[in-house]
């Protein structure tokens, strides 16, 4: 069974739960903090952390817009199911319409069941109601043209992608940093050797020590228990 107070010696930086971008703000924080130190030893550190961030961020750009690490998507998955409705409505009236006013039949083979039945559709719904759609434009594709069936197929690539990314980013969010392995590890392990040697340094003033972290930089671990402080405070 651990002691008490075994977590107070273990790598708390492994367990930090946040995007890349945000612990890499973290990371540039402390790695300019390390820089200005008036103890050597501290300062000496800085070098790796500088050239571990440097890594890092290279890493997170390359790689945004594919795990959710940042926002590189021309659009999010709520403005593509937006553009879509309006590719829609306005297929409809410019080009559905005018082409089949005669032609009911087949007016009602790309709206069996109406418009409505297409742009009121929830968000789960209307995804598969307008990949119907697309077929049904690229079937059609002599009378219409090809454009409109090639834009339809374009609109649900895209909303593909942005359902991966942000799907992507939920996870990535609730993965801890130590989790990623690799550089991201590394990092915790250097952020961990400048919280020892700061602690070593200023032991008669262990608070001195946590001028190399800018935690704010991080999300709340615990909402809960800070709003229930706050409210603890109102009431008194």
């Amino acid at each position: 069974m651990a002691a008490p107070y075994h977590d107070l010696y273990t790598n708390h930086f492994v367990n930090i739960r946040c995007s890349r971008p945000t612990f890499l703000g973290f990371l540039n924080y402390a790695v300019t903090a390390t820089a200005a130190s008036p103890d050597a030893a501290i300062k000496a550190l800085s070098a790796g952390l500088q050239a571990t961030a440097t890594a890092l961020g290279g890493t997170v750009v390359a790689r945004e817009g594919q795990d959710g690490t940042g926002q590189t998507l021309t659009r999010s998955k709520k403005d593509v199911l937006r553009a879509m409705h309006v590719f829609v409505q306005d297929t409809n009236a410019v080009k559905l319409v005018p082409t089949y006013r005669t032609e009911p039949d087949q007016l009602k083979e790309l709206l069996p069941q109406g418009l409505m039945y297409l742009t009121e559709a929830n968000d789960t719904d209307f995804p598969v109601r307008f990949e119907a759609f697309a077929g049904a434009l690229a079937a059609h594709a002599e009378a219409l043209g090809a454009d409109l069936g090639k834009t339809a197929d374009d609109l649900l690539k895209e909303l593909t992608e942005a359902t991966t990314a942000k799907d992507a980013g939920l996870k990535v969010a609730k993965e801890t940093i130590g989790a990623l392995g690799g550089q991201w590890a590394q990092a915790c392990a250097l952020l961990w050797q400048v919280h020892c040697t700061a602690l070593a340094a200023f032991w008669e003033h262990p608070g001195q020590a946590e001028i190399y972290f800018n935690y704010g930089l991080l999300p709340n671990r615990n909402p809960g228990r800070t709003k229930a402080a706050k409210d603890g405070s109102a009431a008194a």
